[in-house]
């Protein structure tokens, strides 16, 4: 019998058609109407905003308004921490080199994370690793890779002997914080540890920190709910998307999608579907991982609305969700559910992008009010399987949550 593939082989396999992959669509742009994303002819768009930001206001210009420097005139809807780029000397005129190196950043952390340990594992990276809200997320540069690359030491400092080390993690949250506000919700991960106290610690001295960033970003805070585009219809996720429809919007939608979430956490906490299960010792690391790429996900999905880019950190979840159902030290119910949360996230992270490619398909054909018409059908109905999604992250981060507070290894 032919001997299995060693892991180190198939972790250089997962670089090596990664990176053939998304170097295809530099060669063939065309290739992007296959996976439903809008290349625009123009790469790193998002990262160009930015620079285009720093552009404005070096001329004196006010970044904060619709900006002529930029492809799209869009005005800065970042924190101020950003506009510091152009004081580095950095212009328009170094996006490629800039947004090129970031994606290698991000495209260097994910690979390091993901190591498959047999040829099915590197076919379910694949398929999360070149869907379409991750290519999106590349050929735009955007943000949210700066954000994945400053969190990817998190999970190794919390797993660090050292005390003091440990609450280099808290740092590097309230560094992201800062430059998009929504990674505040990653100071969950903070609980992990067999020592309770400690893990409140941690989560104390971060709010200290949080509440610090905050008061900082304190204008930007004002004054991004009025700039921030809206995301809404393909390629995006958030509890708006299925709530507004059934008439709910603006603080009433934000306040029943918490609400929603707080009872699906209450039913998970009070049935026993994660009686007597721990994370074996030897994934603890694939366990914080997924915390914290659940934590981020599922706070932005409950609290409004977001572009595909961000499911970059369901790369995070991948590990675990392939490996939790297989693992026969778990009880079934828990294997049942890990395998029913990477169905719907594989369904999540592909069905928008493959609706699009089909739409595309009849563009000319058809009147474009109808595909709209199409679009929009196709976005409301698939939205209980998103929410089912969502809902099943948050009965492992309910259970985490449980675990930290009471002092349980996580």
């Amino acid at each position: 019998m032919t001997a299995p593939p060693s892991p180190r082989w198939l972790w250089g396999a997962l670089g090596v058609i990664a990176a053939a992959y998304f170097a295809s669509f530099a060669f063939y742009p065309g290739l992007f109407t296959l996976l439903g994303v809008n290349h625009y002819g123009v790469w790193f768009l998002d990262s160009f905003a930015i620079l285009a930001s720093n552009d404005a206001l070096a001329r004196g210009l006010d970044p904060y308004v619709p900006n002529a420097l930029d492809y799209f005139n869009r005005p800065h809807v970042y924190s101020h921490w950003w506009l510091g780029l152009g004081k580095l000397g950095l212009t328009r005129a170094d996006n490629f080199w800039l947004g090129l190196s970031l994606v290698i950043a991000f495209f260097a952390a994910a690979v390091a994370w993901l190591r498959p340990r047999e040829p099915r594992e590197l076919l379910w990276y694949l398929a999360i690793f070149c869907s379409s809200p991750i290519l999106l997320a590349i050929n735009r540069a955007n943000n949210d890779l700066v954000v994945f690359v400053l969190l990817a030491p998190v999970v190794p400092l919390l797993l660090h002997a050292g005390r003091w080390v440990r609450l280099g993690a808290v740092f590097l949250i309230a560094v992201a914080a800062g430059l998009k506000f929504y990674p505040a919700i990653a100071g969950l991960v903070l609980l992990t540890g067999d020592d309770a106290r400690e893990g409140r610690g941690r989560v104390l001295i971060a709010v200290v920190a949080l509440a610090v960033v905050g008061a900082n970003l304190r204008p930007d805070l004002a004054q991004f709910g009025g700039l921030a585009p809206r995301a809404e219809g393909l390629m995006t996720f958030g509890a708006r998307n299925l709530l507004e429809p059934l008439g709910f919007s603006g603080w009433r939608a934000t306040a029943l999608g918490l609400g929603c979430a707080a009872v699906v956490v209450a039913a998970f906490l009070r049935s026993r579907r994660f009686a007597g299960w721990e994370i074996a010792p030897g994934d603890r690391a694939d366990w914080l991982a997924f915390t914290l790429g659940a934590a981020l996900l599922a706070g932005c999905f409950f609290t409004g609305t977001n572009y595909a880019y961000r499911f970059v950190f369901a790369l995070w979840l991948a590990p675990l969700l392939w490996r939790l159902p297989r693992d026969a030290r778990a009880p079934a119910a828990v294997r049942r559910l890990a395998a029913l949360t990477g169905g719907l996230m594989l369904y999540t992270l592909w069905a928008d992008g493959v609706a699009s490619a089909a739409l595309a398909r009849f563009h000319g054909h058809v009147p474009a009010d109808t595909l709209v018409r199409w679009a929009d059908r196709f976005f409301l109905l698939e939205q209980p399987l998103v929410w089912a999604f969502f809902c099943c992250l948050l009965g492992f981060l309910a259970h985490f949550a449980r675990g930290g507070l009471l002092g349980r290894p996580g």
